[in-house]
Parts: C-alpha cells; sequence; structure tokens
C-alpha cells in the first residue's frame, strides 16, 4: 500500500509528469494543483512540493500545511541558493531543489523518502545502488591529513579535475576540523576546544572519533563527515550559513568556529545536506557536480536540512488491505468446517519440510568434509592467500 501523500503546487505538466513517475517508488500518491486549494483534499499531505521557479511560493502556505508535514521548494537552476536560505526559518522546510534541463530524479527521491521516513543518515543515499562508498574514521588532527590524503587520490583515480580536487580538499578539511574540533560540547553546551589554538588542536593525541565516508558515481564525487555528539542544530546551520549571503573573503577570516567552515562549503558543493540528531550526531554532505563544475557553475545548487524523527505506524494497513465489509472478509478466509482439513495438510507439508531439510544438512557436511581434504589452504604461500594492503587505521569498508 502506498503510505505517503504528496501535494503538489505547480502549473507546470511536465514536471507533474517527473513527481508522478517517482511516486511510488517513495511510497507516495501525489495530487496536483495550482494553489493552495490542493491541500485541502480529504487526504492531508504528508509532504508538500511548491513550484517556485517562476512564481513566489503562495502567501500563508505555512498556515496551511499540516503539523508534522514536510516542504520541499523546486527552484530554478540558475537561481542564487543564498536568497533561499530564510525560507529555513519554517521548520516545515527540508529542502531547497534546483531544477535545470533535467529533473535529477535520484535527489528528490532521497529527499523525498528522508522526508517521509526520517531515516536520514548515509552517503549512499545518494548514489545508485551498486555504487562503492568507503568510509574512514578519524581521531586526531594527523589522521585527519592522512584521510584528506587517502580522499584526493581516490579523487584523482576517479577522474576529478585538478580545480575540483581543489573545492573537495578545501570542502574535507573545513567539515573534519568543524567535527573533530567545533562539535564537541560539554554538558552546557560549550565547545570543549573553545579556547584553543590550531598549535593546540595539532598536539592532542586523540579527540572524539568522527566517520568520513566517500565515493564517486562519475558525475557526481560525494563526501559526508559525521560526529558522534549532535552539537550542530538547524537555528546554529542556518545562522552559519547566512552569513554568506554578505561575507567578502576578509570577513569570512574574521569569522570563528564552524560558521567559517559552513560558509566555505556552501560556496564550492553542488549540493549541501545537513542531517541532523540533537544530541546525538550531526552528518553533513557534500556533492560535486563534475559535469556542471566543467561548465564553470559552481557553487551550492540545492541545499537539504533533515532532522531524524521516527517514522509514523501505519494506520491499520493490515484491515484496509483485509477489507471492512462482510463479502470481503468472506473471499479471504475459509468457511469454518473447512479450516480442521486445511491445518491437516499444513501439518504435513510442515512435516515434509523438515524431513528434508535434514536431509540437504546431511548431504552438505559430507560435501564440506570432502572440500577440507581437497581444496584446504595449505600454507601462507598459497596463491590464494593475500596479504592485506597497510590502511594507517583508516579503513576502507
Amino acid at each position: 500500500m502506498l503510505r505517503h501523500h504528496m501535494s503538489v503546487i505547480t502549473a507546470d505538466n511536465r514536471l507533474k509528469r517527473e513527481v508522478q513517475r517517482v511516486t511510488a517508488s517513495t511510497a507516495s500518491t501525489a495530487a496536483f494543483g495550482k494553489d493552495l486549494t490542493v491541500l485541502e483534499g480529504e487526504r492531508k499531505p504528508d509532504l508538500v512540493i511548491v513550484d517556485a521557479r517562476t512564481e513566489r511560493a503562495p502567501v500563508g502556505l505555512h498556515k496551511k500545511v499540516p503539523e508534522g508535514a514536510k516542504i520541499i521548494f523546486v527552484v530554478g537552476d540558475d537561481h542564487k541558493i543564498t536568497d533561499d536560505l530564510p525560507v529555513f526559518s519554517d521548520g516545515h522546510v527540508v529542502s531547497v531543489m534546483s531544477h535545470g534541463d533535467r529533473f535529477d530524479a535520484d535527489e528528490f527521491i532521497a529527499s523525498a523518502t528522508k522526508a517521509l521516513r526520517g531515516n536520514i543518515f548515509g552517503l549512499n543515499k545518494y548514489f545508485p545502488w551498486g555504487v562503492t562508498t568507503f568510509s574512514m574514521v578519524v581521531k586526531s588532527y594527523a589522521e585527519k591529513n592522512k584521510a584528506i590524503d587517502a580522499l584526493m587520490q581516490y579523487a584523482n583515480l576517479a577522474g576529478v579535475r585538478g580545480p575540483v580536487r581543489e573545492r573537495i580538499q578545501t570542502v574535507a578539511d573545513e567539515l573534519m576540523m568543524n567535527a573533530l574540533y567545533h562539535a564537541p560540547v560539554d554538558k552546557d553546551g560549550k565547545e570543549l576546544f573553545r579556547e584553543k589554538t590550531l598549535k593546540d588542536l595539532v598536539q592532542l593525541p586523540e579527540v572524539p572519533a568522527i566517520e568520513v565516508q566517500y565515493g564517486s558515481t562519475g558525475r557526481y564525487f560525494g563526501l559526508s563527515v559525521r560526529d558522534g555528539g549532535g552539537s550542530l542544530s538547524r537555528e546554529r546551520a542556518m545562522q552559519y550559513l547566512l552569513k554568506a549571503r554578505s561575507s567578502t573573503p576578509e570577513m569570512e577570516q574574521k569569522i570563528g568556529g564552524a560558521g567559517l567552515g559552513l560558509v566555505s562549503v556552501l560556496r564550492s558543493v553542488s549540493k549541501l545536506i545537513f542531517n541532523l540528531e540533537p544530541g546525538t550526531s550531526t552528518e553533513v554532505i557534500g556533492l560535486f557536480d563534475i559535469e556542471l563544475f566543467a561548465k564553470g557553475q559552481i557553487g551550492a545548487r540545492s541545499l537539504h536540512v533533515f532532522t531524524s524523527t521516527p517514522e509514523p505506524e501505519p494506520e491499520a494497513a493490515e484491515d484496509e488491505e483485509a477489507g471492512d465489509d462482510d463479502e470481503t472478509q468472506a473471499t479471504q478466509a475459509p468457511p469454518d468446517e473447512e479450516v480442521p482439513d486445511l491445518r491437516k495438510r499444513r501439518g504435513a507439508w510442515v512435516l515434509a519440510a523438515i524431513l528434508l531439510s535434514v536431509v540437504t544438512a546431511l548431504g552438505t557436511a559430507v560435501a564440506m568434509k570432502r572440500s577440507t581434504t581437497s581444496d584446504a589452504i595449505t600454507g601462507p604461500d598459497d596463491p590464494r592467500c593475500k596479504p592485506v594492503p597497510e590502511s594507517d587505521g583508516l579503513v576502507p569498508r
């Protein structure tokens, strides 16, 4: 059953078709309309999609959106994402997505699914199935540098051009520094290392561990940094990003803490994603569109801010599928007099299955015994024994 419902405010038939094609993949139905009346249907929306490419969002939108529902804005491909930062003051808003010559269905599916289900963490949500992503655990300044070296080697092997690699390096360094030294806080919410200089931080042997993930699809290079503190709130993230609207390079040098990092990141990535679970974990993901960078189109074109929330339980899904009328129930359950006979048949099938599993297990044991005598590895010189490469503690998995 399609559990969720979307309301899409748009007059563009092309966008309607594009959204309709991906509704099933997000377990959703969709209703379309040109104004806020689309929110007044019998089924209340869990997610509202607003087409803001040619017209501003309808006045009074936030008052009409049901409690708990999320909002995704679709903006033009040439839109400056910094102009849209104020919309995130509305807690319903999770995404501002650009729409260019083609609709990025993968980004839409990932964003809609995260908004609807609350399962938000992980770089792999933005990559097709089968794409390998790697993970590194970092606990010190020295390990941070080694992690960046590994990232740069991978980016080079992935065919990422030099100028793009430089931006990836900048973003990786900023996000890791923020996660390592600005995210850890005490019980009062004060940064543990706030008073320390960079020289002091370099000399710390170990700090709370962070996880760095990375991977590439050929078009997108992705990087995520996740800490185990969860001290970054939605409000603080927006305060930092708003500095990017008017700050100059000279002003940025005076911005302290995580603010400087996020301003630089916003201007270097193609898509920026915040996954927030207050008090538990923060993950920041940067996606670099290699094709757009080659055309000189640099800077964030999409921004997403998700907060982890448990997905609500389905509302009597089994009862709905079974039906409410007596006629439907009669077609699904046999009459009472047939039940004993069915139970006898079921018992016979269970007994047959047990006997078959015993025979299979005996055959497997015999086969394994034979293989241990003929196929056993004789020692370290056996060609099937290959050494595991050294990784300096940064182990891809």
